[in-house]
């Protein structure tokens, strides 16, 4: 397998052993970033929404959240983690916690880049499946070294489609749901829902697009 292929599989959240594609537990919490990675996505959130519940200060939360984010980031550094995503990690943090402290903001805007990155990953993956090529394709055909016949199989097609509206229905529901919420200013209640729809859609999502995909990664498998 290819390095794009075990990136791809990666992604997917499976498990490629002897060149058998599989899903498993230990898969599943390798996609999302295993248990240092669920830590990380859960605890600067609670956090925050806790600290600004119990003393109404934003700055107080947002330096608490900034600060155990920043803790997992060196941890990551120190796992060697790309330079790429740890530029990317730090320049989030800043992000995060520039948007409330900043002339005009509130606590609320803690949240704003999340909207924002589940902007983008929506409209990306909505895009392939109007122009009928769907990302889940894109990453399955990496791992079966098929980049573009599978388009012309209208049953894997199909499949294809429908496991990456998986994904849209995914990061639109989190926008459909918070959105609301944050011009409601409803910031705990918003920090709730943030972890809620956070890793245990992720991993539910990882699951369903197996279900799927098995068919057409089996068949070449």
């Amino acid at each position: 397998m290819v390095d794009n292929g075990s990136s791809a599989a990666r992604r997917l959240g499976l498990n490629n052993e002897d060149g058998q594609l599989s899903i498993n537990r230990k898969s599943v919490l390798a996609a999302v970033g295993g248990w240092l990675g669920i830590v990380e996505s859960i605890l600067p959130v609670m956090l925050f929404v806790v600290i600004l519940a119990i003393s109404k200060q934003t700055l107080i939360a947002v330096i608490a959240a900034a600060s155990v984010s920043a803790v997992f980031l060196l941890l990551q550094i120190i796992r060697r983690k790309p330079v790429t995503q740890a530029i990317a990690g730090a320049v989030g943090i800043a992000i995060s916690a520039f948007l409330p402290l900043r002339d005009g903001g509130q606590a609320a805007d803690y949240f704003l880049q999340g909207f924002f990155t589940n902007g983008i990953y929506l409209s990306v993956l909505l895009i392939s499946v109007l122009v009928r090529w769907p990302i889940i394709g894109v990453l399955v055909g990496l791992l079966v070294g098929d980049s573009k016949s599978w388009r012309a199989d209208k049953t894997k097609l199909r499949r294809f489609q429908v496991a990456t509206g998986v994904w849209v229905a995914l990061f639109a529901s989190r926008l459909i749901v918070q959105v609301p919420l944050y011009f409601a200013n409803q910031t705990e209640l918003l920090g709730i829902f943030r972890i809620v729809m956070g890793v245990p859609l992720y991993a539910i999502c990882i699951w369903l697009t197996w279900l799927l995909v098995r068919g057409s990664i089996n068949q070449r498998g």
